[in-house]
């Protein structure tokens, strides 16, 4: 049973029961807009993070790389390469050809080639597996089975060079090799490694590991 007579309510407790309603709800939308500004700077650095990955990750790479296409081909091609005053430099025959359209070059399939000699004292004759001339001609680079034989003599048979590769220069008439070489003559036989062939005067140097094997000649 609540006392008569005059009851007092504390002014604290007066200001709740005045303000009380309009002090939560501040306070719950001032909890609120907290919220949501933490959650706004979360996906503001969440984006960024995300867009500082994305821009870091590499352009997928192009995993095929391939020779580039032949501007043209030819089969069973035929091939006469003249000099710059007209003449004869080189011929070449055999089944595929084909040329790089960047570099002008043509490889060579399985080539046979003729290298006339300019004093018209017979030719080199050269075949390989593999051949390739540069856009101007001026360059023959052979490999793979790489045949190179001179011309007869009237003493001596021809003069035959057999090695894995070899570059002929046709103007200069020279024709060079860093690899193993085989020399043979008649009956005689030299190895090296590395060779310098003068083909107009026929002067061949081998570089180096030089062994020398002359066959008797046989019996009548």
């Amino acid at each position: 049973m609540t006392p008569a007579g005059p009851q007092t309510l504390n002014a604290r407790d007066d200001r709740r029961a005045e303000h009380g309603p309009s002090v939560v709800a501040s306070l719950v939308a001032r909890v609120n807009r907290r919220g949501l500004l933490i959650a706004g700077l979360a996906l503001t650095l969440a984006g960024g993070s995300w867009l500082a990955w994305h821009l870091r990750l590499p352009a997928p790479a192009n995993d095929f790389v391939g020779p580039p296409r032949s501007d043209y081909t030819l089969d069973d091609y035929h091939l006469v390469v003249l000099d710059e005053s007209g003449a004869e430099s080189f011929m070449t025959i055999g089944p595929y050809l084909a040329r790089d359209p960047n570099t002008e070059s043509m490889a060579l399939d399985k080539p046979r080639f003729t290298f006339p000699a300019k004093d018209g004292k017979g030719d080199w004759n050269g075949f390989a597996e593999d051949g390739w001339i540069d856009k101007k001609g001026t360059e023959v680079r052979l490999s793979r089975g790489v045949i190179l034989d001179g011309p007869k003599t009237v003493n001596n048979g021809p003069v035959k060079i057999r090695t894995d590769r070899i570059t002929v220069m046709p103007k200069e008439q020279t024709a060079h090799t860093d690899a193993a070489v085989t020399i043979t003559r008649d009956a005689s036989i030299l190895t090296g490694v590395g060779m310098d062939a003068n083909m107009k005067t026929k002067l061949i140097t081998l570089l180096s590991t030089v062994r020398f094997h002359n066959a008797p000649p046989p019996r009548r």
